[in-house]
């Protein structure tokens, strides 16, 4: 039995890795497209742990999230973000505040600020919340860095989405997810945000023919 658990735990441990590592390469590509493909395939990933933390736990209501997760970030916003990419027809390449070396470095100090501020904590916690607490807090901290620092909307809004990831996946790993009905409506949430943020990208090209934010903050100087 415990050889099981230590088994189930390395699996889930060997995803958290690679969602870390899929919300770095955000942060250390250039191409807006890669972007997108990148946090698909975290959200992927976030969905896979979700099916296995419901089969290892037997909490039913997990895989219900798991499918709105899959259908919702998966394949919804991927696709709606990538009809914008073509609608507006963008060019340039993702443009950032801070060079993309920088970047990096910052965002491995944020990974390892979410190490060491979670290590009071997990030393005390089940073993999945061990590793995966840490790694969910560095998806929400390099999340949040990269719609501070990226001048694209839609690179702020792949931001969020990483910043949801995070926060769902810290929820799953520590407490095996929300109530239910909180959990649909955050999804419901991130859906109309994205929805919202993506129309106004499209206007903001329309009206400025350009889709950098930092241009619209020097119209209003």
């Amino acid at each position: 039995m415990k050889q099981h658990i230590i088994v189930n735990s390395q699996v889930i441990d060997v995803l958290a890795v690679l969602m870390l590592m899929s919300t770095i390469m955000l942060i250390g590509t250039s191409r807006v497209k890669t972007c997108v493909w990148a946090c698909a395939f975290r959200s992927f990933l976030l969905t896979l742990t979700s099916g296995l933390i419901a089969y290892f736990s037997g909490i039913h209501h997990i895989y219900i999230t798991t499918g709105v997760s899959l259908v919702l970030k998966v394949v919804l916003i991927p696709g709606f973000l990538f009809y914008i990419i073509d609608k507006v027809d963008i060019k340039k390449e993702v443009e950032s505040y801070i060079n993309y070396t920088l970047s990096l470095l910052i965002s491995c100090g944020l990974v390892l600020i979410a190490y060491y501020s979670t290590l009071s904590v997990v030393q005390f916690e089940n073993t999945f919340m061990r590793h995966c607490l840490p790694v969910s807090l560095a998806i929400t901290l390099v999340g949040f860095f990269s719609m501070i620092t990226r001048k694209k909307a839609i690179t702020q809004i792949l931001g969020l989405v990483t910043m949801e990831d995070g926060l769902f996946f810290a929820a799953l790993s520590t407490s095996y997810g929300m109530p239910l009905i909180v959990e649909l409506g955050v999804f419901f949430d991130i859906l109309v945000s994205v929805i919202i943020m993506g129309i106004y990208v499209y206007r903001i090209k329309e009206s400025f023919d350009t889709i950098d934010t930092g241009f619209l903050r020097e119209l209003r100087e």
